[in-house]
């Protein structure tokens, strides 16, 4: 495959997983409205995750399952830190604070994760690199103008560790070019799975022990499933899509992400787009046009 052929490929998965972390806020608050705590959300759907990662390890990428030798340290702050606390800190911060504010918090990580590499992991920075992350900063106040800082709290807080710890990831990612997409995915579900359903039943002790799981309606178990299903594919096209990208030029087309997210968050919260956020869309797109054409593969 020649290197046009590689950036496409890559900016389809990008895309592709972008689209499908857009349906994640509706699916939280769906299942926050059918009475599952935040912590037990994820670790419930990690299980579904894990689950398809195993069956896509086994039949489609038809590859045997090894212990990993080396990076093994990298490989357990990926699954456990990047993948798993992740997704926790992001349900507490979508179910305590408003979904704007948390996908503005979040979505930092798009700004944290180039610089770390440029420090950690001597990415090459170029002036296009550097247009297009001012142009995604700027994007993301016009997006989601934080200016009601009472609404923060918690839920900020919680939104903001998320985007510490995706960025910590996609680092992480970097530094483990020798594992398959597959086999990240394999490795991140299960470990988050053990790590995460630990915390829930220490956490939500009464949700498992109280008899709270019995009454969790069918309807809920189904949205749990799709949500697994979901959280794999997700993240199976973001892996797969940074084999190709270097974090910088990566993070900022997951950016397009936000435009998704503007499009549910109108449908399913009844968020009405304001002109403010139809020229941040406009400089989302400018600034992965920008990246796709410009910056470094």
């Amino acid at each position: 495959m020649n290197k046009k052929s590689e950036a496409n490929k890559g900016i389809f998965l990008l895309l592709l997983s972008a689209f499908l972390y857009s349906i994640m806020p509706v699916l939280i608050r769906m299942l926050g409205n059918k009475g599952i705590p935040p912590i037990s959300q994820v670790s419930l759907r990690y299980v579904v995750a894990f689950v398809c990662a195993l069956l896509y390890y086994k039949f489609v990428a038809k590859a045997k399952i090894v212990l990993p030798k080396k990076h093994i340290p990298t490989l357990l702050f990926a699954g456990i830190v990047g993948y798993g606390l992740t997704n926790v800190f992001y349900t507490i911060g979508i179910l305590n604070t408003l979904v704007s504010t948390t996908l503005f918090l979040f979505y930092t990580y798009a700004i944290v994760a180039p610089v770390l590499g440029f420090i950690l992991l001597k990415d090459k920075v170029n002036k296009f690199n550097i247009i297009s992350l001012v142009l995604s900063f700027i994007a993301l106040l016009l997006l989601f103008q934080p200016t009601a800082f009472a609404t923060w709290k918690l839920g900020g807080a919680f939104a903001f560790l998320s985007a510490l710890t995706q960025a910590g990831y996609l680092i992480a990612r970097k530094k483990l070019p020798e594992y398959r997409a597959s086999y990240m995915m394999l490795v991140n579900t299960l470990l988050g799975t053990i790590v995460v359903g630990a915390l829930g039943l220490f956490v939500d002790h009464s949700f498992y022990f109280q008899n709270g799981i019995t009454h969790v309606s069918t309807t809920a178990w189904l949205v749990t499933i799709l949500f697994g299903i979901d959280n794999f594919a997700a993240w199976l096209a973001m892996t797969k899509g940074f084999e190709y990208f270097h974090a910088t030029s990566a993070s900022i087309i997951l950016l397009s992400e936000l435009l998704f997210g503007v499009f549910f968050a109108f449908l399913f919260f009844n968020e009405i787009p304001t002109i403010a956020t139809f020229i941040g869309g406009i400089l989302i797109l400018a600034a992965s046009i920008v990246v796709i054409l410009k910056g470094e593969a």
